[in-house]
């Protein structure tokens, strides 16, 4: 797996911008040999530290109550 973070801009509703990063999940994953970490998925990384879930639409995230913001495209 690599461990690439990647640079986005997240738009609101409202026109704000803001920078976030993309950080994989990792799971737990019980094999044969032992137990290993996998990838299932991708969490936003905000300026301040914060690791947020993204929806399930792969594209949209939210900050707060009523705080949405949003990719321009389908991140993988």
């Amino acid at each position: 797996m690599l461990n690439i973070i990647e640079n986005l801009v997240a738009k609101s509703v409202n026109g704000s911008e803001i920078i976030v990063s993309l950080v994989p999940s990792k799971k737990m994953q019980s094999t044969r040999d032992g137990f290993k970490w996998v990838e299932v998925g991708k969490k936003v990384l905000l300026q301040s530290g914060v690791e947020i879930d993204l929806n399930l639409d792969g594209r949209s995230f939210y900050t707060g109550v009523n705080e949405m913001f949003r990719f321009t495209s389908r991140v993988n």
